[in-house]
């Protein structure tokens, strides 16, 4: 019997990707590597068990990119609601900010959803912003910052026992930023922004 055969060049040049995607599919597809096949086969302890199970050696693999975080989130929680308002603003601040902060990340085709939704989105991405001023008074200038960092739950290469929510983007800005133009809000949206920017970058959009 012929067998005939196609092929075609992959359209990337993401070596880690190119790694995953071979890895995880021999994985798949060989069954002498999948453990308990048999109901009287033996219980196997092994130092590269992960190996074994997943078709290739987590250790190995080249490091991503770090943006490389951001691809495949299509959803994330996020609560603005609860921020200080600054000198000037009202105590609508937060919830006011909020809807914007969800309007501009749903412009980039990424939902924000609540906390009892994003317990079921595949690594739980949650973005975490921390705004901060100092008080207006006669001893020192009126400044403010604001801090973002994205949390996700990751599987240790050395160990995939080991599974903990991590920090995996941030950003940070503020009134000392030397590209910064506008005010306090304006700080805290181009929070959103610049997550859409290296969202992009890795998603195609």
């Amino acid at each position: 019997m012929e067998k005939t055969y196609a092929s075609r060049p992959l359209a990337t040049d993401n070596t880690a990707f190119i790694y995953r995607l071979f890895g995880a599919t021999e994985g798949r597809s060989n069954d002498a590597f999948h453990f308990g096949e048999h109901p009287e086969a033996p219980v196997v302890c092994s130092g590269n068990q992960a190996k074994l199970t997943l078709g290739f050696e987590p250790e190995a693999l080249p490091r991503s990119e770090k943006i490389e975080v951001l691809r495949g989130i299509n959803a994330l929680h996020v609560d603005l609601t609860g921020l200080k308002p600054p000198p000037g603003f009202d105590d609508n601040f937060g919830v006011s900010l909020h809807q914007r902060f969800v309007q501009t990340l749903a412009a980039g085709g990424v939902r924000v959803v609540g906390k009892d939704e994003v317990a079921r989105i595949p690594g739980q991405p949650i973005l975490n912003l921390y705004f901060s001023f100092t008080d207006r008074d006669q001893d020192c200038e009126y400044a403010y910052s604001v801090f973002a960092s994205l949390s996700q739950d990751i599987l240790l290469a050395r160990d995939l026992r080991i599974k903990v929510p991590a920090g995996v983007w941030s950003y940070s800005t503020g009134s000392a930023a030397q590209d910064h133009i506008g005010n306090e809000e304006d700080a805290i949206l181009r929070i959103g922004e610049a997550f859409l920017r290296d969202h992009r970058q890795v998603n195609g959009r």
